[in-house]
């Protein structure tokens, strides 16, 4: 996943350091799981297999036919804005597994670029079977579960963790809590204080936007500023096989971090329009390129 996992527990008397350090080990497994099972840059991965076998039925496993379900859902409630066949544009420019940007270079990158959005299936082609389960996708189609990915590994990780009343997952900026570290004494509630960071283009520095007080719930970040090479990124409107510039970075708040880290993807590419879309018990806070910020009524700063 290329990122920094931290997780905190908040050690209660009675607890076994022993015991919290082996349910820990278990938590972290998830993510090596997750990506061994799950990348596209591994070969001998289970989704690796499903992209090989594009234009046929496959059969496969009911978690990995159950993540392309949800992916699906998503895009169709997104109304295309999170596409999980968004592979075709991350390779064209460089996301792949060699992480070769000097195709950023090339003068025809534009027209390669069209011709991929002209001739590439669409999400919508793919087909579904429970009874299997089964996957078909198009012929040359293939699926990125990196949408999710992270999020998915991190729900997994706080099942582990559950037993617990406080602790938090901090999957390099996309967070799952419960309880808290903190306590407000007017609602008699712990919480987690998180800090959401964010990068000004306008002075290439990092700053931190401010605090949001969490408790069992998760929040997850999209920023352009992440995985920037030259003036690309890897969060592209497939309408357009382009990187999006409308916006810097989106946070959301819900009650699952696969689901969080979906939607953020998809109001990044899908803009303020999508707010309207998003489910109900979710919040959201986008910043757009000119530093300005607009939020749903529930998602509060600090």
């Amino acid at each position: 996943m290329n990122t920094t996992i931290t997780i905190t527990v908040g050690q209660l008397p009675g607890d076994s350091t022993v015991e919290i350090q082996n349910v820990i080990a278990r938590a972290f497994g998830e993510f090596d799981r997750v990506v061994g099972r799950f990348t596209r840059f591994n070969e001998d991965s289970e989704l690796a297999n499903l992209n090989r076998n594009s234009g046929e039925w496959t059969v496969v496993t009911a978690e990995l036919f159950m993540l392309v379900e949800t992916m699906l859902d998503l895009a169709k409630k997104s109304n295309g804005a999170f596409d999980p066949t968004v592979i075709d544009f991350l390779e064209t420019y460089g996301y792949d597994r060699n992480y070769d940007f000097s195709r950023l270079d090339n003068p025809d990158l534009d027209k390669f670029v069209k011709k991929v959005t002209r001739e590439r299936k669409s999400w919508q082609e793919i087909e579904l079977d429970k009874s299997g389960p089964g996957i078909k996708l198009a012929k040359g189609q293939r699926l990125d579960l990196g949408g999710i990915g992270k999020g998915y590994a991190i729900d997994l990780a706080y099942k582990h963790l559950d037993k617990y009343q406080n602790f938090m997952i901090d999957g390099g900026g996309d967070f799952r809590v419960k309880g808290g570290a903190h306590a407000d004494p007017a609602q008699g509630e712990k919480y987690w204080k998180l800090s959401l960071k964010h990068k000004n283009q306008q002075t290439d520095g990092l700053q931190t936007v401010g605090t949001v007080k969490a408790s069992n719930t998760a929040l997850a970040c999209s920023g352009s500023w992440s995985r920037r090479v030259k003036q690309f990124h890897h969060l592209i409107n497939t309408a357009t096989g382009k990187p999006v510039e409308d916006l810097q970075t989106v946070y959301v708040q819900a009650q699952a971090a696969a689901l969080a880290d979906g939607w953020a993807t998809a109001l990044f590419v899908g803009g303020k329009e999508l707010l309207q879309k998003l489910p109900d018990g979710m919040e959201a806070m986008l910043i757009g390129s000119d530093n300005k910020a607009v939020s749903t009524a529930g998602f509060h700063l600090h």
